[in-house]
């Protein structure tokens, strides 16, 4: 079962965009939603209005309908315009729902720069305009040489907010996982471990990222060494500073991320993501690295949201039984459904990771966390033995897609989904369900009273015979 790309649903200009990166035919792919559907109708959502306006309001659940479906404005053409008497506009480079970016010259230097302007559809509504200058407070904030760098802000002619942002050339990571295919454990490690140190300067700046993922992490070619990692997009970052600022609409009822790398506390809508939810959501992007497979991504936004919820990770080694246990505790623990389970930061994060290189079997250090002993004790335990021929069989397998898109499902041979084995709470693989050990019980019974009446039959005929 293929799952194909729908048309953006962005409620911002997406990291490509904003980092200028090339026009060209985009390959199938999850969903890439930065305000989710709401979890309680699935309704797609892209708005980032914090009262909803009547007539843009969701028939089911009150919540903003997607950005595309309010009213169109049309946009001036800014193409030759200066903006700020300072910065030519050259050429567009990308939109979304919420704003477009533009390639400029900055006339007094001759440098090019990537400009970010709002769309023109929300002149007059002061909530979006509030979230786009808290995006540039927060960039602001994070200063790193691994975030996208803030230049310059002003209003153009027709009022409009914009954001000056460095230019980048290269590719986001999205594009590199297409081409490569999943990656080895220290390539991983050595494409992260900048951004985690990025994060780690955000989070202790107050800002909570909240949108993680390969498309929002750029390989820039222009600012050193090949591949230099740059975070971008601070679209729907949270200020610890201010718990309510605006990303919990309608009574909660409006999600607002990436639904794939949502951590359980964001898909639950309870407003409390803190630099915690950023570490489960690199715990997902370094799941996908590895085994080239997301762990909860599924057929729609909505189910997307009820795994993330309901269901426990797959074990990566199950899809990769190459990565070592170390390193397979690791993604897990970032991974923990209660954030009080989850590394303590990202510094910690990094530690860890470079510590499973060193020592994959697991170092004391890592063992102290309860979840990672478990991982690690249980990889270490003697394989089980295989089943003989003719014995049961297990109901399906999922196979990850190469190009790390997607998730293909077996179907057994009654046409149910196949469901990968559900671990316990912790992350382990959970017993075998008691249905399986009925069955085999049964067989095994009946095997041995067949035993038991051919060594009847036998012993009566040698009597006869004895006669």
């Amino acid at each position: 079962m293929k799952l194909s790309r729908p048309a953006s649903t962005t409620g911002r200009s997406g990291g490509r965009a904003e980092a200028g990166a090339r026009e060209r035919p985009q390959p199938a792919r999850r969903p890439n939603a930065t305000n989710a559907g709401n979890h309680r109708c699935a309704t797609a959502l892209t708005g980032s209005h914090s009262t909803p306006h009547a007539e843009n309001a969701c028939p089911r659940s009150g919540g903003l309908r997607d950005c595309a479906a309010m009213p169109a404005t049309p946009e001036p053409n800014r193409i030759g315009t200066v903006l700020s008497g300072a910065y030519q506009v050259e050429r567009l480079i990308g939109e979304g729902g919420m704003g477009q970016v533009f390639a400029a010259i900055h006339l007094p230097s001759g440098h090019r720069v990537a400009i970010k302007i709002l769309r023109a559809r929300f002149i007059r509504d002061r909530a979006i305009m509030e979230r786009f200058l808290r995006e540039a407070q927060a960039v602001t904030m994070c200063a790193h040489p691994h975030v996208v760098q803030l230049l310059d802000t002003g209003y153009a002619d027709d009022g409009l907010p914009f954001m000056v942002l460095t230019y980048l050339e290269g590719e986001t990571l999205v594009d590199l996982l297409y081409r490569k295919g999943r990656f080895k454990e220290l390539e991983a490690v050595q494409l992260l471990t900048p951004i985690i140190a990025a994060l780690e300067a955000t989070h202790r700046a107050g800002v909570v990222h909240r949108d993680l993922k390969p498309d929002n992490i750029y390989l820039a070619r222009n600012l050193g060494p090949a591949q230099y990692p740059v975070l971008m997009d601070y679209g729907i970052a949270g200020l610890l500073s201010d718990p309510n600022d605006g990303l919990t609409w309608n009574n909660g009822s409006l999600l607002v991320g990436t639904p794939a790398y949502m951590s359980p506390e964001q898909a639950a809508g309870t407003g409390s993501a803190d630099p915690r939810a950023d570490i489960y959501s690199m715990g997902v992007l370094l799941y996908e690295l590895l085994t080239g497979s997301s762990p909860f991504q599924r057929e729609s936004e909505q189910a997307t949201i009820d795994a993330i919820l309901q269901e426990a990770v797959r074990s990566p080694s199950k899809i990769v039984p190459s990565i070592s246990p170390a390193m397979e505790a690791v993604i897990l623990c970032a991974m923990g459904r209660s954030p009080d389970h989850r590394f303590v930061s990202m510094n910690v994060f990094g530690a860890a990771l470079h510590d499973a290189l060193q020592q994959p079997l697991g170092s004391p250090a890592l063992r102290q966390y309860p979840l990672a002993e478990r991982v690690i004790a249980s990889r270490m335990a003697p394989p089980a033995p295989a089943p003989m021929p003719g014995g049961p069989v297990v109901r399906g397998a999922e196979f990850a897609d190469k190009r790390s898109r997607t998730v293909m499902i077996v179907l057994d041979q009654q046409g149910g989904a196949a469901v990968a084995s559900a671990p316990s709470s912790q992350g382990l693989p959970a017993a075998p369900s008691a249905g399986t050990g009925s069955r085999v019980g049964l067989i095994v019974a009946v095997v041995l009273l067949g035993g038991a009446a051919l060594g009847a039959v036998v012993f009566i005929a040698m009597q006869y015979l004895h006669r």
